[in-house]
């Protein structure tokens, strides 16, 4: 007949569950799992600076994402777009879409920028932003 018995209880003999409550139960053994799990890595204290400054990171990031949604951009500025017909050219579109008093090669300059042109060369059935100023 067998002795000694290798069996270990799974519950913890220091504290009885029925004298403490549920959530200080639950709050313990979570403490026990986490300083079993990490055991020298972090301490308590520089754990909960690092969920902290990670907490701190993601509002901030978030505070710029809605300053950077919410901003006014090019999406309330009047776009007029042009489809590119068969004998125009920039000079022509220049000259029939630029403001009143402007001189027409800075208007040239200002649709090569804005649609990002590197020449003069533009085909038919393109579409070009026309620069409102």
């Amino acid at each position: 007949m067998l002795r000694y018995s290798t069996y270990q209880s799974i519950y913890d003999r220091k504290s009885d569950s029925r004298d403490q409550g549920a959530l200080r139960t639950i709050f313990s053994r979570w403490n026990e799992g986490l300083t079993n799990f990490m055991p020298n890595i972090f301490s308590k204290t520089s754990l909960i600076k690092a969920i902290l400054f990670i907490l701190l990171v993601v509002i901030a990031w978030a505070g710029m994402v809605t300053v950077v949604a919410s901003s006014p951009g090019h999406a309330n500025e009047k776009v007029e777009t042009v489809v590119v017909k068969r004998e125009d050219s920039l000079w022509k579109l220049a000259v029939t879409h630029k403001p009143g008093n402007m001189d027409t090669r800075i208007y040239v300059d200002a649709i090569k920028r804005a649609n990002n042109l590197k020449g003069s060369n533009i085909q038919p059935g393109d579409i070009l932003i026309m620069p409102m100023k």
